[in-house]
């Protein structure tokens, strides 16, 4: 007779945590494991006290013994793969708990909070090496067994406390799993460049413009003649595999930039064209030292610190450099391709608005120091053209640089964000 009272017991118990588990009104919620949901190791975490256990046959349910509840251990799963157990049916009369190992592995069986049976198949979790199944599992319920012999042994359990969800992991924003990922401090944020040009007796003012996204990445670059009276905006979006560039509204000029896992261009294609034009070659350090365009090719060669002496660059263009000797070109901006004549043309674009690549260190890293002198060759004379270049420091930063090109001298006034 109680044997059978005890079928009858387990039976019910069991009916009545799926019904419960079912409901999902001012009671038990079955938290169904799906993307996106709770992992069987998150919804184990905490303490289960027992309220009972069987022996019980696998293939007809049918209970052979009843199981002392003082004989249970309750459970307490800690977040970091060590729990603790112990005898005394609630925990408060028997041993003080000792510690094990434990892990869940999500099973290959049906979703958990219905009871799949006991096939063996389903999640499971291992604790001080033995592998227990899990019948059912909610936020208050758990059922776990394990074989022994013909047998298989049942624990129930609830749990002591609220179930404490885990906080969701946060979507991210899109652009975040871009791989190009600039490096800089907020005091080297350069958000405004002012040139001003002395050439034979004309004088004229430029003004550079950028800004920048919450990841500091650049989202803008303007130039004209102030705020009021740009000639041009390019603008950019990310994504995990790529930099698209708009010029004003995209109905002009729109190209692409593919990156590689360091997040430096790889290849650039024109969008409104719809072809690639340009294919960029890093070494191991992720600096430039080649690549091609449709018709021509580029060649970088470096000094032991890793700042290009000579550019060779399609149409015959070559360019050679020396630097200063401060490790100081370290701004939000590439100031190198500001005021050198290969910063705007090393993208190889070949339009009229260089430069809103090579400025902002998609094309590897940047040479670390800043250039003293540039030696041009294949201009239109032939000859060489050569252009020396003077820093001002203020506060520790670049306030202003002057370049000397024969009779014409250009300076360029640094504005950073604060």
């Amino acid at each position: 007779m109680k044997k059978k009272n005890a079928i009858i017991n387990s039976f019910a118990f069991l009916l009545l945590a799926v019904l419960m588990s079912a409901c999902n009104k001012d009671g038990i919620e079955t938290i169904v494991i799906e993307d996106g949901q709770p992992s069987v190791a998150q919804m184990l975490i905490g303490r289960w006290n027992p309220t009972g256990g069987e022996m019980a046959n696998p293939s007809t349910g049918e209970v052979t013994e009843d199981i002392n509840i003082s004989d249970v251990p309750w459970l307490d799963f800690g977040e970091n793969g060590i729990g603790s157990w112990g005898n005394g049916g609630s925990g408060t009369g028997g041993s003080a708990g000792e510690s094990f190992d434990w892990n869940a592995d999500e099973g290959s069986g049906p979703i958990i909070g219905g009871g799949s049976g006991y096939d063996g198949e389903g999640p499971s979790v291992t604790l001080g090496g033995e592998r227990w199944y899990i019948f059912q599992l909610t936020e208050r319920i758990l059922i776990i067994y394990r074989f022994y012999g013909d047998y298989i042994i049942i624990y129930y359990y609830y749990r002591v406390g609220d179930y404490n969800e885990p906080e969701p992991e946060p979507t991210p924003e899109p652009g975040n799993d871009c791989p190009y990922q600039p490096q800089f401090s907020d005091n080297q944020r350069i958000v405004r460049i002012e040139e001003t040009g002395n050439v034979a007796g004309y004088r004229f003012e430029n003004v550079y413009l950028y800004e920048y996204d919450d990841l500091g990445r650049i989202s803008s670059f303007s130039y004209g003649v102030n705020e009021n009276e740009l000639y041009w905006t390019w603008n950019y979006q990310y994504d995990a595999e790529k930099v698209s560039v708009a010029l004003n509204d995209a109905s002009d000029w729109c190209f692409e930039g593919y990156f590689n896992e360091d997040g430096y261009i790889t290849r650039t294609r024109n969008v409104l064209d719809d072809e690639d034009f340009v294919w960029y070659d890093y070494n191991d350090e992720g600096y430039l030292i080649g690549g091609k365009t449709m018709d021509d090719y580029i060649d970088v060669e470096y000094d032991n610190n890793w700042n290009p002496l000579s550019i060779h660059y399609p149409n015959g263009m070559i360019w050679q450099y020396t630097y200063t000797r401060d490790d100081i070109n370290s701004y939000s901006v590439d100031l190198n391709k500001v005021v050198c004549s290969s910063g705007f043309q090393l993208d190889a674009t070949q339009t009229d608005f260089n430069g809103f690549f090579a400025q902002f260190d998609f094309l590897g890293h940047r040479a670390p120091c800043l250039v003293a002198t540039e030696n041009t060759y294949g201009t239109a004379s032939g000859m060489g053209d050569v252009s020396e270049f003077n820093y001002e420091m203020a506060n520790g930063r670049i306030d202003q640089i002057t370049r000397y090109r024969g009779n014409y001298i250009y300076t360029y006034k640094i504005i950073y964000a604060n």
